[in-house]
């Protein structure tokens, strides 16, 4: 009988770990807002929120294994180096620094 509870369980677990990975969507509005927050020059934060999404999507790579996700993004051209976040519960969490790497 604990062996089935046990079962039961990890199946459960499973479950709303699948049901609350994030997508890019997701990803990518919360990516842009970070930024924005990080940005103290008026002129960077119109271009974010006019253009951020867009260039967040085309620099960033996915990596799905079901009950999370991995996001990495280059920032490579702007001088910020790469950000790593892992996306879980429908959160994310940033893995590397948004700082110059």
């Amino acid at each position: 009988m604990k062996q089935f509870a046990s079962i039961i369980l990890l199946v459960v677990v499973i479950f709303v770990l699948s049901s609350t990975n994030p997508g890019r969507a997701e990803y990518i509005d919360w990516i842009n807002h970070k930024t924005m927050d990080k940005s103290s020059n008026l002129l960077q934060k119109g271009i974010l929120s006019l253009a951020g999404k867009p260039i967040f999507d085309a620099g960033t790579k996915k990596s799905d294994y079901f009950i999370f996700s991995i996001y990495e993004t280059d920032f490579s051209d702007v001088g910020m180096g790469k950000v790593k976040s892992i996306g879980i519960f429908h959160q994310f969490i940033p893995l590397s620094s948004f700082d110059k790497q």
